[in-house]
């Protein structure tokens, strides 16, 4: 027989809300009513849930209670990412130009968390365009990190992430070509997962631009959550054939590796990228712990075979893939803005990628499924790879140059006693972002500097179940993550 969770409702993991809700231990409209009184108290703080449907989904949580809503999320209210069109808002993503953007149609991952049964209310923030490891645009305004209001929430997934970790929401959905889904996570102490690339449909997300079929080169769509057994929750629903292509093929993935920490084959992977003191210290120490816990842990002296440090393969695909949404002004306003950063090491790169011509895409392409393919070699000896989501952990606000692409090549970031570019927070997260590979983010256990942390698994090419899986299993060893200190309290109050 299942428990009511215990504490206060907003701090419960989607798993337990929709264990309570199905106990009949409370209903799915006194749930939404917690949810928006919770954000009417404590959401300006951190600014995270920037769109509301109050009526529809009054409406919605009402027939679940009435039992006229069935399937795994029935009567579970959550927000989603501004990003996806939904019915009853606008569909931004942080560009002025579709403030006033009103979808008619839902999402094909908004279709199917409606069709389980979901109680969507609310939409969270995201930086311009969706481009940005902060969350930050001239519609909505900054979003905060719960865990540090002058730190970023990361992006572009940040209010995805902000409003989980200050319990404004059970469950989110995001998407991911830069670490949008597991810096956010790792920033602000919750769990994300970036499937393996086209297992969740992406019509309907903007960018691209709204209306658009064509599916986006390197994005995904996942979901945010506080355990990972809610991921494994989500994903379930999210991930599958829909219209056209349901017609054409199914998704049946692997099942998860081996059930058990001392029967898992764990690589480690920590240098051959910028990482900071402090977080490699707690990255170390956590590999200890599993150690402890009797997982068959290989810790690598350098990257993993498939990864060459030198190459600039994801910068020149995802530089390609967001330049041809990009405007030949904007283009030539970029170059033009950076021509004189002869010292950045990707400037050069970044600015002729923006103009990819379909003849180079091919050899990229090529370099990509080369990619993959090594990387189907080296799961053969591991289950998981277990290495950091960034540089760092969140860094403080740098807002007020501008938004999008062109302010960033002129930021850095603090690693440790270096000034490095902004730019190269994308490097951990793009390895797994090139080459189509599953990775999910769960927190550490402990939080350096006062600041939560993440881990980045890695598994390969459609294992998404075992990472997730993974994940799980350390949650069973340390629990999942808290709320935010100052949100942990019933009413919110520091």
């Amino acid at each position: 027989m299942t428990k009511t969770p215990q504490g206060p409702i907003h701090g419960w993991t989607a798993t337990q809300t929709l264990a309570a809700l199905r106990a009949r231990d409370i209903g799915s409209e006194e749930l939404l009513d917690a949810q928006l009184k919770r954000i009417a108290d404590v959401g300006g703080t951190v600014n995270a849930v920037v769109q509301l449907d109050t009526q529809t989904a009054r409406d919605t949580a009402r027939a679940a209670d009435n039992g006229q809503i069935t399937g795994p999320l029935t009567g579970l209210p959550m927000t989603v990412k501004d990003c996806f069109d939904a019915t009853g808002f606008t569909t931004t993503a942080g560009i002025p130009d579709l403030e006033h953007n009103r979808p008619d149609r839902d999402a094909d991952a908004i279709a199917r968390l409606k069709a389980a049964g979901a109680v969507i209310f609310g939409k969270t923030n995201v930086p311009l365009a969706a481009s940005d490891h902060q969350t930050d645009n001239p519609i909505f305004g900054l979003t905060r990190n719960p865990w540090d209001t002058d730190r970023s929430a990361g992006g572009s997934s940040g209010g995805s992430a902000a409003a989980l970790a200050a319990g404004l929401t059970p469950l989110e959905i995001g998407s991911d070509i830069g670490g949008s889904i597991r810096v956010p996570a790792h920033y602000c102490g919750v769990y994300g997962h970036k499937p393996s690339y086209g297992i969740v449909s992406a019509r309907g997300h903007v960018p691209p631009g709204p209306g658009a079929l064509t599916p986006p080169p390197l994005s995904v769509c996942g979901p945010l959550a506080r355990s990972a057994a809610d991921l494994s929750l989500a994903m379930d629903v999210l991930s599958g054939a829909d219209d056209p292509t349901v017609r054409g093929w199914r998704l049946h993935l692997p099942h998860a590796a081996p059930d058990r920490i001392d029967a898992t084959r764990v690589a480690v992977w920590l240098d051959g990228f910028p990482l900071d003191p402090a977080y490699r210290a707690a990255l170390s120490e956590f590999v200890e712990d599993l150690e402890h816990a009797g997982a068959n842990v290989d810790r690598l002296d350098g990257p993993p075979a498939p990864v060459d440090p030198d190459s600039d393969l994801y910068f020149r695909l995802l530089f390609a893939v967001i330049g041809s949404g990009m405007s030949d002004e904007d283009v030539a306003a970029f170059r033009d803005a950076t021509r004189d950063l002869t010292d950045h090491p990707h400037a050069a790169t970044i600015g002729r990628a923006l103009r990819t011509s379909f003849a180079d895409m091919g050899p990229l392409l090529e370099g990509q499924a080369r990619q993959i393919c090594k990387w189907h070699s080296f799961f053969a000896d591991y289950d998981v790879l277990l290495a950091p989501v960034a540089m760092g952990q969140a860094f403080a606000h740098q807002t007020g140059d501008g938004y999008g692409v062109t302010p960033q090549m002129r930021r850095t970031l603090q690693v440790g006693d270096t000034a490095l570019p902004y730019i190269e927070n994308l490097l951990w997260p793009g390895v797994a972002t090139v080459s189509h590979l599953p990775a999910t983010v769960r927190p550490l256990p402990r939080t350096p500097n006062g600041l939560p942390a993440g881990i980045q698994i890695i598994g390969d090419l459609y294992a998404d179940r075992t990472t997730l899986a993974f994940a799980e299993l350390c949650d069973r060893l340390w629990g999942t993550a808290p709320l935010a200190p100052a949100f942990r309290s019933i009413k919110g109050e520091a």
